[in-house]
């Protein structure tokens, strides 16, 4: 039954997938904003790259405002088209300090920023690896094909750029680059104009592996070389691979540039297959009388070739005259992107049920991107109104086992995608099962669930929804709290409330829930935390929701992955199980992969499980 059931969806799955994908474009979001105090989209860059919708519509900008951010950032190959713009060069900064040989690290995972994204494109900001001098340490690895780089640093020691992908095109203008050894290596077809290049070691600046057949790899345009007092003995470049293509025109070069130039990596061979060049070079270490007899000085009409428009045609209608992607355009950081009002925050009661008198506790910490809270004792709804709403509300449970709360993962960025929909949405602060806060813990949770519904339902005028269409949204705890609103209704968890305005939700959404308590598949965690570890058999049922489901439970969407290792995906089959038994409407996604916890974002799949939640909401 199990393997009908996921063979099902993933047909399912498919089948709806290309419906809906090229429409609408209006519906999703191209403007992002990231900054360290709290004004913008997201104080972390991976989490708007997260948020960004694959494969975009039209192109995306990412305005990141002055600060230290201290990531490793992916940009995959499926977010295409997107512009970073940071607020100044200098105080824009993306650091990491990973290297080849820290843990499992190599040279091409040592990187502090991986852009595969084709057609992107960066602005005054600066890329660092800080982990010294200690080996291979990527600042940028870039596979990017038509990748631009405007007024950018990029600061490390050795392997400080990889410009990977064969057939890639990279352009960097108006850059500052450093490093010690093969700074600037890989295959791509890369030119870099008006950039200061300083060398802080005795070393090799370059290291190209142009795949052979190719006319361009590295070509470096009225560029300026520096090099740091001590060093003595620089060179061009060597050829990392045979057929490596490097030349240098209209360059200022320093002393310390050796005499010959080029060095052929200790393989006489290489001499036979590469091309070093030079155009008019300038400066105390231009000397083209001596270099390595196996290099070139291009004549004037072999220099003509070498302009931007030629380097990266690979046919002749490869670029369209005047709409160049390597446009010298700049991009204006726009301050007013970050113009964010400040969301309204409801305590559900006056005074709290079920508590003891104590002291609160409640903090907060962000690890890894997420904002955890914990010990919660006066429970809230955080309120998201969308500018143009449908009607529709969803109450947001994070979730955390019942021990914290991921509240922005699993919480305030879920909002902020259903307020692009139309949807107004509350994020629920709710109580975490505690004995030394609450008087009979495993109440606690199910009363916040069941207020913040009759709050929101006896005040829906003001909040320009319709009382009859207020869901609950879940997320592993939290969607075990969001069933358990969805099935326990009529169980009146504060027997002291007389307020008869219905608790029961219009539908529930239930993302890698917790649905049971049954030992055998349920999450231990999550029921020791509500319930204790010697819960009687009955309180273990009537906290198992699959048990629970009745004709009267509303509408379900359940998202799950099998490979799920924290919370089986037998939660949501049999929750599933259940609703069809008792004839209740119900979607599920399985994903074959994506484990726990992977938020609004299953990045194993290319499938966006939030547009076909928002396509099931769609029809409700």
């Amino acid at each position: 039954m199990k393997k009908l059931i996921i063979s099902l969806f993933a047909f399912l799955a498919i089948s709806f997938f290309t419906k809906g994908q090229t429409a609408n474009p209006g519906q999703y979001k191209y403007v992002f904003t990231v900054a360290k105090d709290g004004t913008g989209d997201y104080s972390n860059i991976q989490d708007a790259i997260n948020a960004m919708r694959g494969y975009p519509l039209a192109p995306i900008t990412l305005y990141i405002k002055n600060g230290v951010y201290n990531e490793k950032i992916v940009l995959p190959p499926n977010n295409t088209d997107v512009t970073f713009v940071g607020e100044n060069v200098d105080s824009t900064i993306i650091t990491w300090n990973d290297y080849s040989g820290k843990g499992r690290h190599t040279t091409f995972s040592s990187y502090t920023v991986k852009i595969s994204g084709n057609r992107f494109r960066a602005e005054n900001i600066t890329f660092e690896n800080s982990a010294g001098p200690v080996g291979q340490a990527l600042a940028l690895y870039v596979d990017a094909d038509k990748a631009v780089f405007k007024n950018c640093k990029f600061l490390g020691n050795q392997d400080t750029i990889f410009t990977g992908g064969e057939y890639a095109r990279q352009y960097f203008s108006d850059c500052y680059i450093e490093g010690t050894t093969d700074f600037i290596f890989g295959p791509a077809t890369a030119a870099f104009k008006n950039c200061t290049i300083r060398a802080k070691a005795n070393s090799y600046i370059t290291a190209a592996s142009t795949t052979q057949g190719k006319e361009f790899g590295y070509v470096f345009l009225n560029c300026k070389i520096i090099a740091d007092p001590s060093v003595y003995k620089l060179y061009l470049g060597r050829p990392w691979r045979a057929y490596a293509k490097t030349v240098f025109v209209n360059c200022d070069l320093p002393k310390a540039i050796t005499s010959e130039g080029w060095d052929n990596w200790s393989n006489p061979e290489n001499e036979k297959t590469v091309l070093y060049a030079e155009y008019k070079s300038r400066g105390n270490g231009a000397a083209p009388g001596k270099r390595a007899r196996w290099s070139k000085q291009l004549s004037d009409k072999q220099a003509q070739q070498y302009v931007l428009a030629t380097i990266f045609s690979f046919s002749s209608n490869d670029n369209e005259p005047g709409n160049y992607w390597f446009s010298e355009s700049v991009k204006k950081f726009d301050h007013q992107a970050f113009a964010k009002k400040k969301q309204q925050v409801i305590s559900l009661y006056k005074i709290v049920p079920n508590n003891k008198p104590v002291v609160d506790k409640e903090y907060a910490a962000t690890r890894d991107n997420v904002t955890r809270i914990a010990k919660v004792s006066n429970p809230s709804l955080t309120v998201f109104r969308a500018e143009k709403p449908n009607g529709k509300a969803v109450i947001i449970c994070p979730g955390g086992s019942y021990s914290i709360l991921a509240f922005d993962k699993e919480g305030t960025r879920v909002a902020e995608d259903f307020n692009k929909w139309g949807i107004t949405a509350f994020v629920l602060k709710y109580r975490l099962p505690d004995d030394s806060i609450n008087i009979d813990r495993s109440l606690a949770p199910l009363q916040d669930a069941q207020q913040a519904i009759r709050l929101v339902r006896s005040n829906a005028k003001e909040f320009g929804i319709d009382r009859n269409k207020i869901g609950i949204m879940g997320f592993s705890a939290g969607g075990h709290l969001a069933s358990t609103a969805a099935t326990h209704f009529n169980m009146k968890a504060d027997p002291a409330i007389n307020d008869t305005v219905s608790v029961r939700p219009d539908f529930a959404i239930l993302i890698y829930p917790v649905i049971s308590f049954d030992s055998t598949f349920g999450h231990k965690g999550s029921r020791n935390n509500l319930v204790g570890a010697n819960a009687s058999k009955d309180v273990i049922d009537l906290y198992s929701n699959e048990l629970q489901v009745t004709s009267a439970t509303p509408p379900a969407f359940l998202v799950h992955a099998g490979d799920d290792a924290t919370v089986p995906v037998e939660n949501s089959i049999r929750f599933y199980q259940a609703c069809i038994k008792n004839k209740v409407p119900a979607e599920m996604h399985i994903y074959p992969t994506g484990g726990h916890g992977f938020g609004m974002y299953n990045r194993t799949t290319d499938d966006s499980w939030m547009e076909r939640l928002r396509n099931w909401l769609s029809k409700l």
